[in-house]
């Protein structure tokens, strides 16, 4: 169960049993974005497109291979460093972090494990898997299935096998380690010397982001694997559940601010939270609007198919996606369908909304990132690396 996706519905039936063994390594694409550049981290590179035409920049590694890994975490972006994380090679379950230039060159790289450590020349991680008895390493999961955080020259990353860590995002030197129960699926959100940590544990962990120190952690009922959302005064926590609710936390405390509001499927991604207003969705395709003061809901809408990643909000409009492929923005206000787009593919990954554009990363579609208007009313580029 230690991955996000084969088949959406298939993950969906394996986190509902109690036996759970690993789970096939495909997944949803990974989506940044800065001012110039989109980076896309789906199969065996991560893509950088110009956000202006949707033509490729550079592709790290240069040509593909299996032997560097799968990649589909979200890269963290700093002013001089870009942070991507793979999984390994299919199987191995041994994910490497790498530090890249602005150009896409490889300046570092640091394995979690002695067989990435060898595979790519890297440091080991303090805490990594090192080869025991007979030359044999543990069966242990390093790969990374989600998203890298760059704040301040340190790169915060999750493991599948429930570490997290905090590595120097010039150099590749990791600081500390902290470890979960479970997987992390979620990139840490990190604000004012502090880390918030999803698990599959049940657990939200709150560490100093200087030393790794637990300052406080929450036992969710249920899986955490999405994001959660922090006040814009970063007095309360929004936190979505595989239990089927939303939670607010007292960020300093982690107390219930309101009590839980109760979705009618798991929430797999955090809220979007945006002037006072929460937006998020279920796995059923139920998208909410809850105010983040009292956790009273404004409305809900089903417009669609079944959904996971969290909305994005472009002014009056939501925009969200599902498992069929449709592109939906919604009325602010009522939840109202405004206009729909239908492409080939999945829409698992949250959309990126840019100015006048909406940036999708289809998993198993014909183009690897679309930009839409928008207005919904044209597709502005579409990339494809075979193009």
């Amino acid at each position: 169960m230690r991955s996000k996706l084969l088949i959406f519905a298939g993950l969906l039936l394996a986190l509902a049993v109690a036996g759970c063994g690993a789970a096939p390594t495909q997944m949803w694409p990974g989506l940044a974005t800065n001012d110039e550049l989109a980076f896309i981290a789906q199969g065996q590179q991560v893509h950088a497109i110009r956000l202006a035409d949707g033509i490729q920049v550079w592709a790290f590694p240069a040509a593909g291979s299996n032997q560097t890994g799968v990649f589909a975490a979200e890269a963290g972006l700093g002013p001089d460093r870009i942070v991507v994380g793979s999984e390994g090679p299919t199987g191995q379950y041994s994910g490497v972090l790498y530090g890249l230039d602005l150009s896409g060159n490889r300046q570092w790289c640091l394995a979690f494990d002695q067989k990435g450590a060898q595979r790519e020349n890297c440091p080991l991680a303090a805490g990594g898997a090192q080869s025991g008895f007979l030359g044999l390493a543990p069966a242990v999961d390093n790969r990374i299935v989600g998203g890298v955080t760059v704040t301040e020259g340190v790169a915060f990353v999750g493991l599948a096998n429930g570490a997290v860590y905090a590595v120097d995002a010039a150099t590749g030197r990791d600081l500390w380690h902290f470890k979960a129960e479970r997987d992390v699926w979620a990139p840490p959100l990190v604000r004012a010397g502090r880390v918030y940590v999803a698990s599959l544990d049940h657990h939200i962990y709150v560490l100093d982001a200087g030393s790794g120190q637990v300052v406080w952690s929450k036992d969710m009922g249920a899986a955490v694997a999405g994001a959660p959302a922090l006040s814009s005064d970063g007095g309360t926590l929004y936190v979505g559940t595989f239990g089927s609710r939303l939670y607010a936390l007292n960020s300093a405390s982690g107390e219930e601010v309101w009590p839980p509001f109760t979705a009618t499927h798991w929430v797999w991604s955090g809220p979007a939270l945006d002037d006072g207003m929460l937006y998020f969705t279920d796995v059923s395709g139920v998208v909410f609007a809850v105010e983040a003061a009292t956790g009273t809901e404004a409305w809900r809408a089903q417009p669609g198919g079944k959904m996971r990643a969290r909305p994005a909000v472009a002014g009056d409009l939501i925009i969200v996606g599902d498992r069929d492929g449709t592109l939906f923005a919604l009325d602010r206000a009522s939840g109202a369908e405004v206009w729909r787009q239908t492409l080939q593919g999945q829409l698992l990954a949250s959309p990126v909304v840019l100015e006048d554009k909406v940036l999708v990363a289809p998993f198993n579609g014909e183009n690897l990132l679309v930009a839409y208007s928008l207005a919904g009313d044209a597709v502005r580029w579409a990339y494809a690396p075979s193009r």
